[in-house]
Order: C-alpha cells, then structure tokens, then sequence
C-alpha cells in the first residue's frame, strides 16, 4: 500500500509538471440578459467582459428590434483611478465625444449601438483584469414584441473610418477578443401584461423575487449590494418607485419570455 501511494503521488507530480495551465478565455455577459416591461418601462442592462488580462480596449455593438425598443441613454464606463478613459481621445475633460462619431453611437432606426476605445492615460504598465464593465444601456418599451440583444464585435478608428483597430487588446499587444460573440447574449419582452417584478425569470412574482429586491434595496449603481435586475425603472437607484413596481406585481404568475439563446 505504501508503495502504491508513493506512486500515485509521483504521478500527480508529473501531471503538475507537464499538464498545461488552464486557460480561460474572455467572454461577454449582459446584466440582466432577459427581463419583461410593458411599454415605456425602461431596462438599463449593463455589458461585462469577463476572464479580462490586462485589458486597454474594447469595441462592441449592441443590436436590438428597433420596432419593440428605443435606446434613450447609452455611456462607455470610465474608470479615471485606473486610467480606464472610455471615449475618443482619451481626455477625461471632455464629454461630448463620447461616441467619437454619431454614426457610430446610437442608431434607433437600425436597433444598434457602437461603443469602442479604451486607453491608460499615464501610465504603461496596467491593464484591467477580471470582470470589466464596458458600458450600459437603458432601454425603453415602445411597442409590444420580443426583442433578442445581440453582441458583436465592433472596429472603429476615430480618426479615418476607412481604417480599423484591433480591439479587446492586452498590455502586451496581443487580441483576446471574447469567445461568444458574435451571439444573442440577451433577451427583452414588451407586453401588456408583463411581469416586471419578476427578478429571476421563474414564471411567478414571489419569496424568491422579493428576496432579491429586499437585498438591493436603496442601492445605487457602484454599490456593492447593488443588482441591475431589481433596478425596475431603470433609472440607477432601486428605491421606492422601484417597489411600486415590483409591489403591482407580487404573486402574479407570468406570461413567457424567450431566455437568452
């Protein structure tokens, strides 16, 4: 028996040795990736890249069914502590050239939106890693449908829209462009009869739903305990008008909405 055990531990030593490290490759996720409203109630649905290694850019595009939804805010998420400038040319002082190109912002007619850019002011040797917010978008109802909310790569050079630019690019100038896009990451339903209350997509407002919107109560974006899916109006800060909402709808059982593919 020793001796069986003294081997087996040498095995594993050769495993550790010579069995590559894993490696995780990034991915983007949508948060929250499906909820309900009935029309002229707002989502704002946050976009994450995950598993980043030292980040300095990004570029994604965001389709939706224009004929169900209409964007009315959309931001690039700026980081100044960490040089993480989201916007054209880099200078936090500047605001209007959040989107370095109307054609390239917010397109309410075609159901997209174009975010790129990304740059370390300052500094040569920091990149963000981990889980990464990249930006977010509120949506508004205006008719009823189902709308998937597709991801895709995005390139753009501010300065010569002939030209492109690698994005999602490490400190060390290589691309780990995330694996699932291309894709339907998402999904938004529009109805009469919708169940905005319902936090975690089960079919029914209930114990489950309330306890999630009891942990996010009175947060606000940037809080730790705050959860953009109990955020029901949208509007950053889940507080009373937020409970209304979700009050409508206690115990209601729920019409279906098409999860995320």
């Amino acid at each position: 028996m020793r001796r069986f055990f003294k081997k087996a531990v040498f095995i594993l030593s050769l495993a550790t040795v010579f069995l590559p490290a894993l490696v995780f490759a990034t991915t983007i996720t949508l948060e929250p990736s499906t909820a309900q409203r009935k029309i002229g109630g707002k989502v704002r649905m946050y976009i994450y890249v995950n598993d980043a290694d030292s980040l300095i850019s990004m570029g994604v595009k965001v389709s939706f069914a224009a004929s169900v939804l209409q964007v009315v805010e959309a931001s690039k998420y700026e980081d100044f502590n960490n040089g993480w400038l989201m916007d054209g040319d880099g200078n936090p002082a500047t605001t209007g050239d959040q989107y370095a190109d109307p054609a390239v912002a917010i397109d309410n007619t075609g159901g997209t939106v174009a975010m790129f850019g990304g740059r370390l002011t300052g500094t040569t040797t920091v990149g963000l890693s981990g889980k990464v917010l990249l930006g977010w978008i509120v949506f508004s109802g205006v008719a009823n449908g189902n709308s998937p909310i597709n991801v895709d790569l995005f390139k753009y050079h501010p300065d010569d829209p002939a030209e492109t630019f690698d994005n999602f690019v490490k400190l060390n100038g290589s691309v780990d462009e995330p694996t699932n896009i291309p894709g339907q990451l998402g999904y938004l339903c529009v109805r009469d009869d919708a169940c905005v209350g319902d936090i975690n997509a089960s079919g029914k407002v209930f114990y489950d739903d309330y306890a999630l919107f009891n942990a996010a109560w009175n947060s606000k974006f940037g809080d730790a305990n705050y959860n953009p899916a109990c955020d029901l109006d949208g509007d950053g800060h889940i507080f009373y008008s937020d409970y209304a909402l979700f009050n409508a709808d206690w115990n209601k059982s729920c019409p279906s909405c098409p999860p995320p593919m």
